[in-house]
């Protein structure tokens, strides 16, 4: 009983080592699980070819693409403020050709009593005679 348990906590021993083995070095694993047991290759998942095909991007490189990303993010930002900014700019352009014509239109109202002659007045008030009853 006892070595049914060491072989059973060997085995299971075994398979976290190569487990953990595959996380951490999944190529090289795959290249010797290929190599020491060919018929073990077809359970093995299938490598992604951009992967293998990219180049390792260097510390110096990672750190100028998240400058460029912030950059980007803060002109973004910047481009929504100006986008703000020019539709409060349109309204109040609106509001002020608005108030222009209407202070054009009070200076005209003002203009007009000014520039045309006072109607004459006439020397005495008109009398105001009740309507006559007409004859039947």
């Amino acid at each position: 009983m006892i070595r049914s348990a060491s072989r059973f906590f060997a085995a299971v021993l075994i398979g976290i080592g190569l487990t953990l083995a595959w996380q951490s070095y999944p190529e090289q694993v795959n290249e010797m699980v290929t190599t020491w047991a060919p018929p073990l290759a077809s359970l093995l998942p299938a490598q992604n070819p951009k992967k293998s095909a990219e180049p390792a991007i260097s510390a110096e490189l990672a750190q100028q693409i998240k400058l460029i990303a912030v950059d980007l993010a803060i002109v973004r930002r910047s481009i929504g403020q100006v986008a703000a900014n020019q539709d409060q700019f349109a309204a109040k352009q609106a509001q002020m050709s608005a108030n222009l014509a209407t202070l054009q239109q009070v200076e005209q109202d003002l203009r007009q009593p000014v520039l045309s002659p006072p109607a004459p007045k006439p020397a005495h008030p008109a009398v105001h005679n009740p309507p006559q009853a007409l004859p039947r």
